[in-house]
């Protein structure tokens, strides 16, 4: 009864206060507080840099930056890194990862990733060619190499095996290994679904060991996510198609390095259903120990993003707290995260159009402070016309960087974002 008496008191409270109860009742439960300032203070105009497609932007271990992006036309598509010690100034002349044979799928969210690690960077990709049909390849670099990386098969399929792998994602675990997880066909056993599976390696990416079935029933084209927690646990989201076509996010957790996981856990009860692939998968961070979980759906006609988060190593999760601030066309999250529980997010959606009429595509910014504080949605300036995937990355002296590129189909570019904290 105190309990029931306290509740109705703060409700009526927040009433007089002109807070919703619902939104008060939704961000006690989540565990996180939203804020009302921006975090950053960005230039007025993104930097462009050159023809490119699906800009990934990361930190390296010096303050500098590293970026990769897919070049040429899409039936001749290659892989370039680049690395720039001033902030994204000037930048260094790129090396080419993708072999000279085979286009770099670059389509949706089955396009290249990036991550980096003390004196490594490392790019995982999809590619096809007429020799090896498609496959899943991961390159090494330190910037510094003399010869240019070579592109490490991450399957362990015979070469008699053309069944699918796609959408990879990356992962880096805290003690060095490289960890990458996709969508795969070799064992499926439903129609529209596949499966997913995981590889590791313990030489930093210069041979992988025996490929891994994390989970079933995954929604065929969202891309998994990998995070890591200490001891060797190794966490894997992804959207599951639960029965009557329920497209909801799930997480798989290993405790022995990724060698066995657990049943998924359903993060939320959306309970989305819908006869298709919605083409958005989830980004996942640990943060102090919390996992932190972020993906669209469109349930309860509410289309948009939620957070949540789990306290308990993945067995279960709070409710979910709405971070889009209500823009239009919110989707494809992409997260990244720093050792000291910094956490940033970008995400595409419309500006407010004139008059009613719709705006056009443009990136948003949300940071996660390490006590659960959210910060709104802050609209990236400028007047370019962006794609749906923008990329983040955290430097160590607080500054944030937002790569992205435009609309152009036939000659895109790519563009950087620079942002340093308010305070």
């Amino acid at each position: 009864m105190r309990l029931k008496s306290f509740t109705v008191t703060v409700a009526a409270l927040l009433l007089l206060s002109g807070v919703p109860f619902a939104l008060w009742h939704s961000r006690h439960r989540s565990g996180f507080t939203l804020t009302q300032e921006p975090a950053y203070r960005f230039e007025p105009q993104p930097r462009p840099l050159f023809s490119a497609r699906r800009p990934v932007v990361g930190s390296t271990v010096a303050g500098g930056l590293y970026l990769l992006t897919v070049e040429g036309s899409h039936e001749a598509s290659t892989l370039q890194l680049r690395m720039s010690h001033d902030g994204g100034e000037h930048w260094m002349a790129p090396q080419r990862l993708s072999a000279e044979d085979a286009t770099v799928n670059a389509s949706s969210e089955n396009a290249p990733q990036l991550a980096s690690r003390a004196m490594y960077a490392y790019a995982l990709w999809m590619d096809r060619s007429e020799s090896s049909g498609s496959r899943i390849l991961l390159a090494r670099s330190s910037g510094m190499d003399a010869k240019p990386p070579v592109g490490v098969p991450v399957t362990d399929k015979l070469p008699t095996d053309k069944s699918y792998s796609g959408f990879p994602s990356l992962g880096l675990a805290p003690n060095g290994d490289v960890y990458a997880a996709w969508l795969d066909g070799r064992d499926n056993t439903s129609n529209g679904t596949f499966n997913i599976y995981l590889a590791r390696s313990t030489d930093k990416g210069l041979t992988f060991h025996k490929n891994v079935k994390v989970a079933i029933l995954s929604c065929p084209c969202c891309r998994p996510s990998i995070a890591f927690g200490p001891n060797g646990k190794v966490y894997v989201a992804y959207r599951h198609v639960y029965g009557d076509n329920e497209r909801d996010i799930a997480v798989a957790t290993s405790n022995d390095f990724g060698e066995h996981f657990s049943e998924p856990v359903r993060v939320n009860l959306d309970r989305w259903r819908i006869l298709g692939c919605p083409e958005s998968g989830p980004v996942m961070a640990v943060q102090n120990g919390k996992l932190l979980v972020v993906w669209y759906s469109a349930a309860s006609n509410h289309p948009g993003l939620r957070l949540a988060q789990s306290t308990d190593g993945g067995a279960s999760f709070h409710a979910p707290l709405s971070i889009d601030g209500n823009i239009p066309g919110a989707n494809h999250p992409f997260l990244t995260a720093t050792d000291d529980g910094r956490i940033a997010l970008t995400f595409s959606g419309r500006t407010s159009g004139e008059n009613g009429t719709w705006g056009s595509f443009s990136s948003f910014l949300v940071t996660i402070s390490s006590d659960g504080k959210t910060t709104p949605p802050q609209t990236l300036p400028g007047t370019v016309s962006l794609d749906r995937y923008p990329t983040v990355a955290l430097d160590a002296d607080g500054s944030v960087f937002v790569a992205t590129s435009n609309n152009g189909e036939e000659s895109p570019t790519a563009y950087l974002y620079r942002a340093r904290p308010t305070q």
